[in-house]
């Protein structure tokens, strides 16, 4: 499993990633980015990965404004240290969240759950997805 990282605390990612390496030592974090720009930046370049582990406060926006520019087909797992948005996002079929500091357990059961994520499944994840958070946090 490929999975990206889009968290502006070095060490929350850092610890991230080990905790994934600890779950399954084939899961390959391909990317950690820091910021909405460097983001935006990434996607433009890359392969989409199999999962994406997405902070939602980063150190330039919000990490919705994202996808303002861009589209994801890529499952989301946002994280955050409040629940503020748990219900909005984990009413979408694909996108799921995970509260900080993310505890083993929790990550073991959302990397159990993205493992074999059926293709028929995804969700294209735009501006449009967000579009009432995105417009109150201008």
């Amino acid at each position: 499993m490929k999975v990206l990282i889009i968290e502006d605390e070095q060490l929350a990612a850092r610890r991230l990633e080990k905790m994934m390496k600890e779950f399954d030592p084939g899961i390959e974090v391909i990317a950690r980015l820091e910021s909405v720009s460097e983001s935006i930046e990434w996607f433009k370049k890359s392969p989409e990965p199999d999962l994406i582990f997405l902070d939602i406060h980063l150190e330039d926006n919000v990490s919705f404004a994202i996808f303002n520019e861009i589209s994801i087909q890529s499952p989301i797992v946002f994280t955050t240290a409040t629940d503020e948005l748990s219900t909005r996002i984990f009413a979408l079929r694909n996108i799921d969240y995970l509260l900080k500091p993310i505890i083993q357990k929790d990550l073991n059961r959302m990397l159990i759950k993205y493992k074999d994520f059926p293709e028929e499944e995804k969700l294209q994840i735009n501006a449009e997805t967000f579009k009432d958070f995105i417009n109150r946090n201008k």
